[in-house]
């Protein structure tokens, strides 16, 4: 608490250069944290596991069960930047990849065994969901998304009900209540002189 006072003094015996520093840190700093780039997030939003018995006579051909484990993944960029060259390394190679919305991507083999997905492009505020099929084989995971621009970051997808907009609306009113609330606490426990 003393050094804030000790910088309020130094500002008033410096004056207006000390002012001009201050709005030109400020400004610097907006700037900084409104930066135009993109945001990309990935996860994992669904799986899905059916068996088919591919023979007539399932007492005779005990192996003939075939497991499709499908997995849905999603890359989304939240930025105000489109994303150029985006690359998406799931952990095993699957036997089939839909991408949607569709677009003209490349498939790489990695040395060990991962596959690389190149997606030319995600424009802002869009999101790219990879269906990717798997046959006798699960525990597939995205490993890394990034473009040129940023690295991604791994969110946890889960669904959630939608609640009337009177809801939402009196939940925002009382996060304002309470930020108000702190506000006051805190400014009456800096401003209170102490015994």
């Amino acid at each position: 608490m003393e050094l804030f006072w000790q910088l309020i003094e130094f500002a008033e015996q410096t004056g207006d250069k000390s002012v001009g520093l201050f709005f030109s840190l400020l400004g610097a700093l907006v700037f900084y944290i409104f930066r135009l780039r993109p945001k990309l997030k990935f996860g994992r939003a669904h799986n899905s596991r059916h068996v088919i018995n591919t023979s007539d006579s399932p007492a005779d051909n005990p192996d003939a069960l075939l497991e499709i484990y499908n997995e849905q993944f999603f890359v989304s960029n939240e930025g105000r930047r489109p994303a150029n060259n985006v690359s998406v390394v799931l952990s095993d190679f699957p036997r089939n990849i839909s991408l949607n919305p569709p677009q003209k991507v490349s498939y790489d083999r990695l040395e060990n065994g991962e596959c690389l997905v190149n997606i030319p492009f995600v424009a802002a505020h869009e999101l790219v969901t990879l269906d990717c099929v798997y046959l006798n084989q699960r525990a597939a995971f995205i490993c890394s998304v990034r473009c040129n621009e940023s690295v991604g970051k791994e969110v946890e997808f889960f669904t959630v009900q939608k609640y009337s907009i009177w809801i939402y609306r009196l939940l925002g009113l009382l996060m304002i209540f309470g930020v108000a609330f702190l506000i006051q606490v805190g400014l009456e426990v800096f401003t209170t002189p102490i015994p």
